[in-house]
């Protein structure tokens, strides 16, 4: 994604926080993904941490209470009210708008940089995962999570059938093909997968999600919204929900 359009896409944390609560709500699995996440980070309170692309903060704000005593994670994001999102939410952390590839800090800075779901968004990902090593310390760890090529594939052919784009977002790195793009730059690169999927009975979480994609977007879900509701209600009413599989995880590599 070009960055005049992630710009419009993140410029409010409204697009996201949509996305966000078809997974909260909809989830089959009741061990949540951002503790997941956490769980392989391994910090301790002198733990040196960035997170690129914080988004709203859900890492944080889901494990307020693990979080060790007096770590101060940097948060970083290229969109401002992403950041303020995140202040609100009483997260304390080190606040600093910047954008991938690009990071403004010290080489060796970090013990632990994460990259949730934002790396297929970087158009220079080399450049970034050179970057990424920059900043961390001789045997400092990434922790970049991604999609896999069936990641919400009922979804999108939903996407695909009233003209939506964007249904391939991530798949420019994927759990597919992530790990030998790590490998051009981290020599020790492990993958685990997240088993998860999504029981839809309200088609409004999904009429709300494909409208978070794009301006395009939320125009055909306003243009075709019976149609779109009908369909998923169609398969609510044959299933006993709108089942759409997740192929999800995350790759550990270590400087």
């Amino acid at each position: 994604m070009q960055a005049p359009a992630l710009a419009l896409q993140y410029g409010t944390s409204a697009n996201l926080a949509a996305r966000i609560a078809l997974h909260a709500e909809c989830s089959v699995n009741a061990y949540g993904w951002q503790r997941w996440v956490f769980d392989r980070l391994e910090l301790t309170t002198g733990t040196r941490v960035l997170e690129v692309a914080c988004g709203t903060g859900r890492l944080w704000i889901e494990n307020r209470e693990r979080i060790p005593r007096g770590l101060r994670p940097v948060l970083s994001d290229l969109s401002p009210a992403m950041l303020l999102t995140t202040r609100k939410a009483n997260v304390d952390g080190r606040f600093v708008a910047a954008a991938m590839p690009d990071l403004p800090f010290d080489d060796g800075a970090f013990d632990v940089v994460i990259a949730n779901h934002m790396l297929y968004h970087v158009d220079d990902r080399p450049r970034g995962l050179r970057e990424i090593r920059r900043v961390l310390a001789e045997g400092g760890r990434l922790i970049a999570s991604t999609n896999g090529l069936q990641h919400l594939h009922e979804l999108k052919l939903l996407m695909r059938e009233f003209g939506i784009e964007g249904s391939d977002v991530s798949a420019s790195f994927t759990l597919e093909n992530g790990e030998a793009q790590l490998r051009e730059v981290f020599p020790d690169v492990t993958c685990a997968e997240y088993d998860d999927a999504l029981r839809v009975t309200d088609p409004a979480l999904v009429l709300g999600y494909l409208a978070s994609m794009s301006a395009g977007a939320a125009e055909i879900v306003a243009t075709h919204a019976v149609a779109m509701r009908a369909a998923v209600e169609q398969q609510v009413a044959r299933d006993g929900a709108f089942h759409i599989r997740k192929s999800t995880g995350a790759f550990l590599a270590r400087a």
